[in-house]
């Protein structure tokens, strides 16, 4: 499934594809869309309380700060709404943006995973 948000100054795409039980997202946008970071999380139980979903995040990443291209976020999202391994490759390139632009992609990037998980459950 393919979902995108397209901002005022830049767009978004979020491809998730299943992948035997494990799912793959490919997380792209901005000017000039790049594979900056992949993200592998899986569900692990956390000993004091076993109902609270955790996971542990392996990271590879060409970035100073990998967190800059939400692959970390995305993965971590969905492998605690689904409690199934995933892997979150891709990269959102804006060149210096302000403090405001980077929470509105945060914010487009929550309504994808939020959107995706909506469909997931039906």
């Amino acid at each position: 499934m393919k979902l995108h948000r397209v901002l005022l100054f830049t767009k978004i795409e979020m491809e998730v594809t299943p992948v035997g039980e494990d799912l793959h997202i490919l997380l792209t946008g901005g000017d000039k869309p790049y594979l900056g970071c992949i993200a592998y999380a899986t569900p692990v139980e956390d000993p004091d309380d076993p109902e609270k979903n955790t996971t542990d995040i392996s990271i590879i990443s060409t970035l100073e700060d990998p967190e800059e291209c939400f692959c970390i976020y995305v993965a971590d999202k969905i492998c605690r709404a689904t409690g199934k391994t995933v892997v979150c490759s891709g990269g959102i390139y804006v060149p210096d943006p302000t403090k405001k632009e980077r929470k509105k992609l945060l914010e487009n990037v929550d309504d994808l995973i939020k959107d995706w998980v909506y469909f997931y459950a039906d």
